[in-house]
């Protein structure tokens, strides 16, 4: 049983990894630049790890590229919601591409919260590419 449930995790984690390649390679096709433009298609949801305690959430986010002033962080109705973009840099604007596995370009990532219990903000610190950040219960 466990075995088949890491069998399974693995193969959804390789199918989740085929997808964000695909919108990226799509998001290269459409646009020359490479960045699709801001409300365009070629999102792609980094990835996170959450911890819970009892009056807390701490999420973390892998940003990597990006800097702060082009992360949006907030929570709405029941979902915390972390966007922005992570631009091609300028020594890659032009030539052929060989690999493609770091996903650039615009980024989305929604988290559902506990329905009907209100969190807010409480620290949010961004680095090495890493965006912490503290979600308080409120009472």
């Amino acid at each position: 049983m466990k075995r088949d449930l890491l069998s399974w995790r693995q193969a959804n984690e390789l199918m989740e990894q085929a997808e964000r390649i695909q919108r990226n390679f799509l998001q290269i096709i459409a646009d020359t630049r490479y960045l699709a433009p801001q409300g365009v298609g070629g999102t792609c949801a980094p990835h996170v790890n959450v911890v819970k305690t009892d009056q807390d959430w701490w999420v973390i986010a892998a940003l990597p590229g990006a800097k702060a002033n082009q992360i949006d962080i907030r929570v709405e109705g029941d979902q915390l919601i972390i966007a922005g973009a992570r631009p091609l840099p300028a020594c890659c604007t032009e030539g052929e591409i060989t690999i493609w596995e770091i996903p650039l370009g615009r980024f989305e990532r929604r988290l559902s919260l506990i329905p009907g219990v209100r969190f807010t903000i409480a620290e949010t610190r961004f680095k090495d590419g890493l965006l912490i950040t503290q979600l308080r219960k409120s009472l």
